[in-house]
């Protein structure tokens, strides 16, 4: 009899204090949500405050609330970027080590190997491959000893166990690149999904120039929580059968 051990999913939920929590990091938020909690996993936050000059307590604070507001509960702690530099530049050295990588003053910089194909399983969007010669060789730790988004993502992610990632389209770019230091750590990747992004009425990404855009403005309009939770939810995503209201519990059994 082959035994087979079972893996508790965990996802996360990685926003940066650098401004209000807007409906497309909301949406990714609860989606995430509702995965973990279907399946009986960890919905984990990390704080992605490695740009010390522009994070702000206060943005931070405000996330969390509306997070909160809209019924998300997270499990564990929250993980800070900004309290592991030194983890990066340890794992960063590691790749120095094996020689896959090189140094321009004090920044580390990952080799890219050329001519290879890097190809992900998107749960999402299917196969997806690049070739290595598209990809330029990618910086780790920036000069200023604070690390890229790419690889603290990585080392973030493996750190916190991650089985699943489910983030917007505009991060399919970043996939490969991610992939390439898993490989160089021997790390196991997680799964990947890419969600399309919330668009506003001219075709592009919505932003402020389509007007409110963050809970923020949500809340202090009135609205109510269920409301704007069960409109992130059926945006993009159709449960199989003719319903418009959907609570979170609700949701969670779908």
């Amino acid at each position: 009899m082959v035994i087979q051990e079972i893996i508790m999913i965990k996802v996360r939920f990685a926003p940066s204090p650098t401004g209000f929590l807007h409906l497309g990091s909301a949406r990714t938020a609860i989606f995430n949500w509702l995965y973990a909690r279907h399946t009986g996993g960890k919905f984990l936050l990390r704080i992605e405050d490695t740009d010390k000059a522009r994070s702000s307590k206060k943005f931070l604070d405000e996330i969390l609330e509306d997070l909160k507001w809209m019924g998300i509960d997270w499990d564990d702690e929250p993980l800070h970027q900004s309290q592991r530099f030194e983890v990066y530049r340890e794992k960063a050295e590691q790749i120095l080590a094996k020689e896959k990588a090189y140094k321009e003053g004090e920044a580390i910089i990952f080799k890219v190997e050329k001519g290879r194909t890097i190809e992900v399983n998107d749960m999402i969007h299917g196969k997806i491959a690049v070739k290595t010669d598209d990809i330029k060789d990618q910086v780790m730790i920036k000069s200023d000893g604070s690390p890229t988004y790419n690889f603290a993502c990585v080392v973030d992610d493996a750190y916190m166990e991650i089985t699943h990632i489910f983030r917007g389209d505009d991060h399919i770019s970043n996939t490969p690149k991610q992939m390439l230091f898993y490989e160089a750590l021997e790390l196991t990747p997680p799964k990947f999904g890419h969600m399309p992004l919330i668009l506003g009425q001219d075709g592009a990404k919505l932003s402020k120039r389509h007007g409110g855009v963050s809970v923020e403005e949500y809340k202090r309009e009135g609205f109510l929580p269920e409301a704007l939770a069960n409109y992130l939810i059926l945006l993009g995503w159709f449960p199989g059968e003719d319903r418009e209201v959907l609570s979170m519990d609700e949701a969670v059994k779908l």
